[in-house]
């Protein structure tokens, strides 16, 4: 987790608190924002909880149904665009404060991986190469470990290089997942796949790949194990 995405995540969730407060001091439901906007309620509520990014023109829209200033939203501020009173401008209201995050122990350790070839992301040799520290969602979670992406097959979701952590509860469709196979003679270790997982049907694990897009199907007798990729929210403690 790279402290650029850690800093988005915050940034995100700090202005969907400033729209929900703005919202509710207008007395308004989200059906009422959504309509106004033209989009879904269901958007408007992935964007207050800071599940889902709003583009700038959606901010504008928002915040013009709103009576808020978007510039001053995306710093976490209200500040209310009504008549001026008494030659004074509206006062500002700063909904969080920044603070700093809190940081774990170095406990997770980060496995080794090397080049898999054409048909596969990469091996996972089982080597601790490094100790990463243990995210604040994460602190009670147990047989928790991370990996660097090696492969291009899930870009734009993961690129090469970057830091995925792995545990927590079962996977189910939906999740990610790095696939772990069992070992071929030819090798003491098995490949491993970093996928999207999608269902199981006839004794086959049925994942999504987005570079090339594509769906791929794996015997699950072939399959060591399924370690679920735990999302960003999660490790965040959200």
């Amino acid at each position: 987790m790279s402290t650029t995405a850690l800093h988005q995540m915050l940034m995100k969730e700090q202005l969907g608190q400033v729209l929900r407060n703005a919202r509710k001091r207008k007395g308004m439901v989200l059906r009422q924002v959504a309509e106004a906007v033209g989009v879904s309620p269901q958007a408007v509520g992935q964007w207050e909880r800071g599940q889902n990014d709003i583009s700038m023109e959606n901010l504008r829209s928002v915040a013009q149904v709103l009576g808020i200033d978007p510039v001053a939203a995306n710093r976490g501020e209200i500040v209310e665009l009504g008549p001026i009173k008494s030659g004074l401008p509206n006062e500002a209201e700063r909904v969080t404060e920044p603070s700093s995050v809190t940081l774990g122990p170095r406990s997770v350790p980060v496995l080794g991986v090397t080049v898999g070839g054409e048909d596969a992301d990469f091996y996972m040799n089982g080597d601790v190469v490094d100790y990463v520290r243990r995210p604040p969602g994460a602190e009670q979670m147990r047989k928790l470990f991370a990996l660097h992406v090696l492969g291009d097959s899930m870009v734009p979701r993961y690129d090469p290089g970057e830091l995925v952590y792995c545990g927590g509860r079962a996977p189910v469709p939906g999740d990610y997942v790095v696939i772990e196979m069992h070992p071929q003679e030819s090798s003491p270790v098995g490949k491993c796949f970093l996928k999207k997982m999608k269902r199981r049907a006839g004794g086959r694990l049925i994942c999504e790949q987005f570079n090339p897009p594509m769906e791929l199907s794996f015997d699950l007798y072939e399959i060591k194990a399924i370690h679920r990729v735990i999302p960003l929210s999660e490790l965040l403690g959200f």
